[in-house]
């Protein structure tokens, strides 16, 4: 397993543009995950007092998840995300407001909210891939109570749904643009994600091990890699069509699309903008029609801290 300290150059120091509008443009998860989430998390003698959500971004996943807890915490190591966050707020099931704060996930047991074993779900949005999964491991272990659960997932990837017209053309476009035209920008942390996290580091892949974790409690889920659909129609969570330019706001938040208009800031936003570039490709490709169903794989983590 890889045992590298990626780090997020990008996301970090977003702006506070940058970051309303990923906040904005970037959809919230499926119901279905979160209930999956859940519902391991409660089976397996879970409580529903503290939830905290690192790498949180803006808050998204955290607001979601927070109607199920008494307390919430978001925690991310960018200023300008926990502003965003903070702006569009949040209540847990008690009522309380969700707290945010600036902190790095690696060191999340420095939180005012947060002290050892308080934590019932720790919880990773699509984020784990930019953390050195090594200290997070340690401070996981140190924040969860006994029984509390961890989980991580994210999304690798774009696809069109088979029913898509000229489906071959429209996939070859979209893979024209993540792995030829950004692939000088993808980093080893991107690439990690969208290998479904095959290869990021449990806790049991350490030198030592983190011994709180046990394999045998571990599960994963991984619905349409590759763009096969699990279940043989729709998407993971996702049924919907999405138009052309909801595919553009939505890519122009992306960690590889931001880096590759920081080096070509005199192409940015005009018609030789990657994006743009694409979008064009896309609309010859659908002849002329403005949406068409689009989904990801996903892969979901759920771990246990042992209860003793």
């Amino acid at each position: 397993m890889l045992s590298t300290n990626p780090t997020d150059p990008t996301f970090r120091s977003y702006s506070a543009v940058q970051a309303q509008t990923y906040a904005v443009e970037r959809r919230s998860y499926p119901n279905e995950l979160y209930d999956i989430v859940l519902k391991y998390h409660t089976s397996t003698g879970g409580k529903l007092n503290q939830l905290l959500d690192v790498g949180c971004g803006p808050g998204n996943a955290t607001r979601d998840l927070s109607i199920a807890f008494d307390r919430a915490v978001g925690a991310d190591p960018s200023a300008e995300m926990i502003a965003a966050a903070r702006s569009r707020g949040g209540k847990t099931r008690s009522g309380d407001d969700i707290k945010f704060e600036i902190s790095l996930a690696e060191e999340c047991s420095k939180i005012n909210e947060i002290g050892a074993e308080t934590v019932d779900l720790l919880t990773v949005a699509m984020a784990a891939h930019w953390f050195n999964m090594d200290a997070f491991w340690t401070e996981a272990a140190k924040v969860l109570k006994p029984g509390g659960s961890v989980a991580l997932w994210t999304l690798a990837s774009l696809y069109c749904h088979p029913c898509t017209p000229n489906a071959a053309e429209v996939q070859r476009i979209l893979f024209h643009l993540e792995r030829e035209v950004l692939a000088p920008f993808e980093l080893p942390s991107n690439r990690l994600s969208r290998d479904m996290y095959d290869k990021l580091v449990l806790p049991w892949d350490m030198m030592p091990p983190i011994t709180a974790f046990s394999s045998s409690d571990f599960v994963r889920y991984e619905w349409d890699r590759n763009g096969i659909l699990s279940n043989g129609s729709t998407f993971f969570g996702q049924s919907d069509e999405a138009s052309l330019d909801e595919l553009e706001r939505g890519l122009a938040t992306s960690s590889m699309v931001t880096r590759w208009r920081d080096a070509n800031p005199n192409l940015a936003g005009t018609d030789k903008d990657c994006v743009q570039e694409a979008m064009k490709k896309l609309k010859e490709a659908l002849n002329g029609q403005e949406t068409f169903i689009q989904g990801s794989g996903t892969v979901l983590l759920l771990f246990k801290k042992q209860s003793s």
